[in-house]
């Protein structure tokens, strides 16, 4: 009893200092965010945050965030549109009682690489990361868009080129959040999913954006 009580506490907290943080009960939630941010970011989002209870507002397995993605890069065409509105959510962090939120989106784009490096994208001030990430920074930095090549296997012979993937993060409510610690999270996503899917191209991405 004793032990299965720490293994718990230990999986609540995402960190292995589960007396230290106060977070709500909810360990599937802990485990993604941790599995996708790393467990030090996610104590550190916590403090940029404020006082209160952490709490997972939703979150999409792992396993399932991958398959998803995947599935809908191989049943892909040119010309569907049907992946425009196929976005997972796989951790969205609050703290109980404020308006404080950590929000992540992954979807694949609806803008290709050569749309973004042409000019002529939806959506205005993407610039090159100096791998193969191109990012759009807004409200001072409190959300990032990115953007990388990501090849699936078994995929259309188009997609890498047409269908890249796509990655956002945002912090709102909360003034003066670290710039810089947003933009390493939005990295490590992208890390974790070029490598997770995986990527057969092996796109470059950054420690930070």
């Amino acid at each position: 009893m004793v032990v299965a009580a720490v293994v718990v506490l230990s999986a609540c907290s995402g960190s292995g200092e589960g007396k230290s943080k106060d977070r709500g009960d909810a360990p599937q939630g802990w485990s993604v965010c941790n599995e996708l941010f790393g467990s030090s970011r996610i104590d550190a989002l916590q403090a940029e945050l404020g006082d209160g209870t952490l709490e997972p507002l939703n979150s999409t397995p792992v396993s399932e965030l991958m398959s998803g993605r995947a599935g809908v890069a191989k049943s892909w065409k040119p010309g569907s549109e049907v992946h425009y509105a196929n976005t997972a959510h796989p951790c969205d962090l609050g703290i109980d009682g404020t308006s404080a939120r950590f929000n992540s989106y992954v979807r694949w784009s609806v803008d290709t690489p050569e749309d973004i490096e042409n000019g002529v994208a939806s959506r205005d001030g993407w610039q090159s990361t100096g791998g193969d990430v191109h990012v759009v920074r807004e409200d001072a930095g409190l959300h990032l868009t990115a953007v990388f090549p990501c090849k699936i296997k078994g995929s259309h012979q188009d997609q890498e080129a047409e269908l890249p993937l796509e990655v956002e993060t945002e912090v709102r409510n909360v003034p003066g959040f670290d710039a810089d610690l947003l933009s390493e999270m939005t990295a490590r996503l992208a890390s974790v999913l070029a490598k997770g899917l995986p990527c057969a191209n092996s796109p470059r991405i950054p420690e930070a954006l």
